[in-house]
């Protein structure tokens, strides 16, 4: 029997109050919206509740990455909602790296009812397991309806997506909702009584056996080497390490970089590139704690040291790219304590700390000197003045290489952020906007200017934005990476790979209504880092040469370990 439009419209705007009730019960409090007419129930049913703030985003696809940086900051899933058609294909690049950097949000696109889908309706696609495999879960749902079992039915489901953002791989999950028109009633009836919402029950694996077998092939290693991925907690790792005193690489968004442990390795571009270094400095055993680091030149080394390699990856998926052979283990960094370390060659240590301390002096050294305008020292300068506590989100490309290579360990639980998933230039600044919104501590962006255009529409959400962010733009007039390639020296690289742009960033900034500094000196520079802006956004743009900032990288990562006690 169809339904007249008011009792339509009633179980419409139910069904959004139902919604909001449901998520506000599992805890969730934000919601990142675009606007659109066919989502009005969840929107009006999520703006109205009490408990959850829904924040308008004029462009899905910055909707959807502020979300992803809101979600990586607080690891808790927020909430990004549009309307029908092309709205939620806007969503896609940010799903793709939110899927492999294990971020969890709760998807909601609203759609057309049934029979509306494949005849040339407006704002209508098959939406369908639209995003594939890029999503942990999908969930079709059934047109709003009154009946007890379908209110219970919608609540189950939406505590199955919940469950489906946690675990030990978190990620999004997709919520597509039809609806019929009209959606607003003429009058407005009081809030359906809520059944109790049951949760899927998780079960903790038991680590008992996969400790055991990770033993057996620790075996009695003399030179052990541990490479700490973006995600191993410093607090386990610390914990584990603290009896070992294992030498630790750290990857460029590793928390160890600003905890504190005598034997982080941070110089091992240097150390790697040194024949001499490499000639003692050969590991039995290496264990990797998650994705490998950037770095090509710590790669090929692995590939060619012949050691036992090890990788444990909580999440239970490959993350083993190279060639050579490896035993990959599925194990939470909380266990991590329950494995035992031999004691290895006192010396083994020594040199890698002691190669450490020689590159960081020389280091110093090379940053004490003015080197106008080049990039890397941008970085050094936050490591060194930017607040305790602070966040701060690094752009691919060069900016999270730099961090990488130049960063000065520090003990001061500075967090770093990036878009490793898939290491695009999408949704850079919309990413750090999400970190820094509701932050208590101020954040900072170090973004090309590129991948700063590729997301100005992110400054439309300047309007919403409760925090502090100061933006460093770097200039180079194009993509300095791109410099370090061979494509470098045929007569297309201006034209089809740096792609430079002329744009005056200050008039950008302007328009949307937000401070912008050009520096000049460093010493401005340090004021800025040292005293962010109170509330708001700032973008200190800086103009480098990327030419001479090749040279000038190649130079510093150039420096030796030497010299070594016993060694040339």
């Amino acid at each position: 029997m169809k339904q007249d439009s008011e009792s339509i419209a009633k179980s419409n705007h139910a069904w959004g109050q139902i919604v909001a009730g449901t998520l506000h019960e599992l805890g969730i409090s934000k919601v990142f919206f675009s606007p659109g007419f066919r989502s009005t129930p969840l929107v009006l049913g999520l703006e109205r509740h009490a408990g959850i703030e829904c924040l308008p985003v004029l462009d899905e696809r910055s909707a959807a990455y502020i979300a992803l940086g809101y979600s990586k900051r607080t690891q808790i899933p927020c909430v990004l909602l549009c309307t029908s058609g092309s709205a939620p294909t806007h969503w896609f690049p940010a799903l793709t790296e939110a899927n492999h950097s294990s971020i969890p949000i709760i998807l909601l696109s609203a759609d057309r009812p049934p029979e509306l889908q494949d005849c040339g309706a407006e704002q209508t696609i098959n939406q369908i397991q639209i995003f594939g495999t890029f999503i942990r879960s999908f969930h079709e749902m059934p047109l709003p309806c009154l009946e007890p079992s379908s209110v219970h039915k919608l609540r189950t489901t939406l505590g199955q997506a919940y469950t489906s953002t946690q675990g030990l791989n978190p990620g999004p999950v997709h919520l597509n909702f039809p609806f019929y028109e009209p959606f607003i009633p003429d009058q407005f009836d009081p809030p359906l009584p809520l059944p109790k919402l049951e949760l899927p029950k998780v079960i903790e694996p038991d680590a008992s056996d996969i400790i055991e077998l990770i033993q057996k092939e620790i075996g009695s290693s003399q030179c052990p080497l541990v490479i700490a991925g973006e995600k191993a907690p410093s607090k386990n790792l610390i914990d584990w390490l603290i009896d070992y005193q294992t030498p630790v690489i750290c990857d460029s968004l590793s928390p160890l970089r600003e905890c504190q442990y005598s034997n982080r390795i941070l110089r091992y571009e240097n150390l790697l590139r040194d024949t001499h270094f490499l000639d003692f400095a050969i590991p039995d055993l290496i264990i990797v704690l998650g994705p490998l680091p950037t770095s090509k030149t710590l790669r090929k080394w692995i590939e060619q040291s012949n050691a036992k390699r090890i990788v444990i990856e909580p999440r239970g998926i490959k993350v083993d790219p190279l060639s050579s052979p490896s035993l990959s283990f599925q194990l939470e960094y909380k266990f991590l304590c329950k494995l035992l370390l031999p004691s290895h060659n006192k010396e083994w240590e020594n040199v890698w700390n002691i190669a450490e301390r020689n590159v960081e002096t020389k280091f110093d050294q090379a940053f004490e000197k003015e080197l106008p305008c080049f990039e890397g020292k941008l970085t050094r300068l936050l490591s060194l003045h930017m607040p305790g506590g602070a966040s701060l989100q690094v752009g691919n490309s060069m900016p999270v290489r730099d961090l990488e290579w130049f960063w000065k360990p520090g003990n001061d639980n500075r967090k770093f952020f990036g878009n490793r998933g898939v290491n695009g230039i999408d949704g850079t600044l919309s990413t750090a906007l999400g970190i820094a919104h509701k932050s208590n501590t101020p954040s900072y962006l170090i973004t090309g200017e590129l991948a700063f255009l590729h997301d100005s529409n992110a400054l439309l959400f300047n309007q919403q934005f409760e925090g502090s962010l100061t933006i460093f733009l770097i200039n180079n007039q194009g993509g300095g990476i791109f410099e370090n390639l061979p494509i470098v020296k045929q007569p297309e690289f201006e034209k089809c790979f740096a792609t430079p742009q002329t744009v005056n960033f200050s008039h950008i900034c302007k328009a949307h209504g937000i401070e912008f500094i050009k520096a000049t000196n460093w010493n401005d520079t340090v004021d800025y880092i040292k005293n962010p802006i109170d509330f708001g956004i700032r973008i200190i743009e800086m103009e480098t040469d990327r030419k001479t900032d090749r040279k000038t990288r190649q130079s510093l990562l150039g420096l030796t370990p030497h010299p070594l006690p016993g060694r040339s």
